[in-house]
């Protein structure tokens, strides 16, 4: 998935609810940095995909 234009991954609760985003900042074809989202209140207000 593409998070703010960044590839990123999104993981789920066995409820099918968000748990986690994260976003891979590369560089020269190589992962730089993650930056992890967890706060359940910040991923309820996004438009994610559910659970494939």
């Amino acid at each position: 998935m593409l998070a703010n234009g960044l590839p990123g991954m999104l993981s789920w609760r066995e409820d099918g609810t968000s748990l986690s985003v994260l976003i891979f900042i590369v560089a020269d074809g190589r992962i730089t940095g993650i930056a992890a989202l967890v706060d359940p209140a910040r991923l309820a207000a996004m438009d994610l995909p559910g659970p494939a």
